[in-house]
């Protein structure tokens, strides 16, 4: 790595002046990264040092964001409404900066800040966001003065500044939420004085701040913590139920935990950092140090567990109710590499482009850009770090079960993702490096045996995603395809060459497979009552199993396979059903060409059927069609 790679400091807030901030910093430092943590993260590590270079680089650039904000909101006509200049604000920051630096880069480095401030900038610049016109844009800007408040509350200094209510309240970032219940005004102020304490004020309403803002008082609501008890690597994210931009997918209003909810968090968080923490693979100080907020949310968790992060949001982690410990470990783990590798990549460019093409990625049901593919491979190489250490270390046979498995399908799904990227992504000199160290990483773990079942599981899975994601987003070429359709009705031997297909993204309909084996794998005796009684035996995955995938999941091909074919006579373009009936067929043309070309079966079945269904024996057609020379 050459020497100009070597971090620099970053760089303080400019001093006060009259009018706006200018456009560029007067003395600007760029920020390198050490040869030491470029190869740490190359290799999908990164100790507590790297993550804190990544940071200073954040921390750099949601300064220069806050600056451009500060100079757009203060020429926009709909600014500053009924607040302070945006500029007040701004000197606020720089006040509190002057007493205590470490008070106003926590705010700069607050997920939810880095959230809020890439929103209003693109509201600002004239890009409709979602929901846009809910919050008017002055409230929005005016989320600037509760940052400077918030920071300046931290530093200690006297101050007075009017912000704007917003849900009932008023959010001080990274600290809590003031409630102004029955407050009609769109404006509140916040008071500092070493004298007279520190309040939230609207119109005849108080609400008293605590000495410790961590405390529950009369009026507020501290953020809370979640804590990852370990003697040498602790780990207390907030557990963010409050802040507007938590939910850096769509602006949210506070939804408090009940304690009972709280506990269950708590709970598996504890747990499930206790894997993390005595991990062998993973630097446990280097997935605390990305893990700044947790945001539990509800959202459709389809085939997977739903965790999400954002380069955005850097350090913000949105997580489904967690079921299982290992598996919130994991999710930690994947978010935590996804947030290294935004961070990294703001400093070093490791391809070009990278934006224009599609491909099939194993892990999702859609199409990913090699960016995406990228961050893919990297979030599951430590994914599947994280199971081959677990799985040495677990006594319980089932568990060791599930994370064979995982540990085989998380490998598998790496290593397919990284040989798209060799093949097609143009790296930079940088980015050959990078993905040549993932690639020594995987490679020792490619070779580890592991056993035939759940080996054959993630096979199977792996093998029915990919051909989930041809029936759906591969469409073979309609004259070729017709010209086929007409041979099978004329009774002629199907055409030499298969239909060219293009891609076309389109929705996705999810199949109960990988829950089923997952629940298969973890508790056999509760999958036997669901495949007893499946109509009142509950279910927890997102698609209600059919009796085929059932009968799958337990092994039982033949029955599978029946219940797949009666599938698709009735409902001819489910697309699930014809992926399970690729993987059910015996040996032999029709499963060759399910196998080979399921999109070019799926299709011509199509161009045979009639308006109201019908269409001939899919199995039939799949054996014509494979028999072409």
């Amino acid at each position: 790595m050459p020497a100009d790679y070597s971090a620099g400091p970053p760089s303080p807030l400019p001093a006060p002046h009259r009018g706006p901030p200018p456009a560029t910093p007067p003395e600007s430092r760029h920020h390198r990264l050490s040869a030491a943590c470029f190869g740490e993260l190359a290799h999908g590590g990164g100790g507590a040092a790297a993550i804190a270079e990544l940071r200073a680089g954040q921390r750099s650039r949601l300064m220069l964001l806050l600056r451009a904000l500060t100079q757009l909101a203060s020429t926009h006509p709909q600014v500053p409404g009924p607040l302070p200049a945006p500029r007040e604000a701004w000197r606020l920051l720089i006040r509190a900066e002057r007493r205590s630096p470490s008070s106003v880069a926590r705010l700069l480095l607050h997920p939810q800040a880095g959230a809020w401030l890439s929103r209003c900038l693109r509201r600002l610049r004239g890009v409709a966001e979602e929901a846009a016109d809910e919050v008017p844009l002055w409230l929005e800007t005016g989320y600037l003065h509760t940052v400077a408040a918030s920071a300046a509350l931290l530093a200690g200094i006297d101050f007075r500044i009017a912000v704007g209510v917003r849900d009932g309240g008023v959010m001080l970032p990274a600290l809590g939420f003031a409630d102004l219940p029955g407050h009609d005004s769109p404006v509140a102020e916040i008071v500092a004085d070493h004298a007279a304490g520190r309040a939230v004020r609207a119109g005849s309403h108080t609400v008293p701040l605590p000495s410790d803002l961590t405390r529950d008082a009369e009026g507020w609501h501290p953020l809370r913590r979640l804590h990852g008890r370990h003697p040498d690597h602790p780990c207390s994210p907030y557990l963010d139920d409050l802040d507007p931009y938590r939910d850096f997918l769509r602006p949210a209003a506070p939804a408090r935990l009940s304690a009972p909810e709280l506990r269950r968090w708590q709970d598996h968080f504890d747990s499930a950092w206790a894997l993390v923490a005595r991990q062998s693979n993973v630097d446990p100080a280097g997935v605390a140090g990305c893990l700044v907020s947790v945001v539990p949310v509800r959202y459709p968790a389809r085939a997977e567990p739903f965790s999400a992060s954002s380069p955005e949001a850097c350090g913000c982690v949105l997580l489904n109710p967690p079921t299982d410990s290992a598996t919130l470990a994991a999710s930690l783990i994947h978010e935590a590499q996804h947030i290294k590798l935004s961070a990294l990549l703001d400093l070093v460019p490791l391809m070009h482009g990278g934006m224009e093409e599609n491909h099939y990625a194993p892990w999702r049901a859609d199409p990913r850009p090699l960016r995406g593919l990228l961050h893919g491979v990297y979030a599951f190489l430590g994914v599947t770090a994280f199971w081959q250490a677990h799985r040495q270390v677990v006594a319980d046979e089932r568990v060791r079960a599930v994370s064979d498995f995982e540990f085989a399908l998380r490998r598998a799904q790496t290593s397919r993702g990284l040989r798209t990227l060799q093949a097609h992504a143009e790296l930079t000199a940088l980015g050959d490096r990078f993905v040549r160290g993932i690639e020594g990483r995987l490679a020792a773990w490619l070779i580890e045996p592991v056993p035939e079942g759940p080996l054959r599981a993630a096979e199977d899975l792996n093998l029915d995603h990919r051909l989930l994601y041809r029936l759906h987003h591969l469409r073979p070429d309609p004259e070729r395809t017709e010209q086929w359709a007409k041979a099978w009705r004329l009774g002629r031997p199907a055409p030499d060459v298969l239909p060219a297909t293009v891609l076309r993204a389109c929705r996705t309909a999810a199949s109960a497979r990988p829950a089923l084996i997952r629940l298969r794998l973890r508790d056999p005796e509760d999958f036997a009552l669901l495949r007893k009684n499946p109509e009142e035996h509950p279910f927890d995955g997102t698609v209600a199993p059919l009796r085929a995938d059932l009968d799958w999941a337990a092994g039982d091909t033949a029955a599978a396979l029946r219940g797949y074919h009666d599938r698709l006579t009735e409902r001819p373009d489910d697309l699930p059903a014809w992926s399970g009936l690729a993987l059910t067929l015996p040996a032999g043309p029709a499963k060759e060409a399910l196998l080979d070309c399921p999109e070019v079966v799926l299709a011509v079945h199509r161009a045979l059927s009639g308006p109201v269904g019908g269409g001939p024996d899919p199995v039939a057609l799949a054996r014509w069609i494979g028999t072409r020379r």
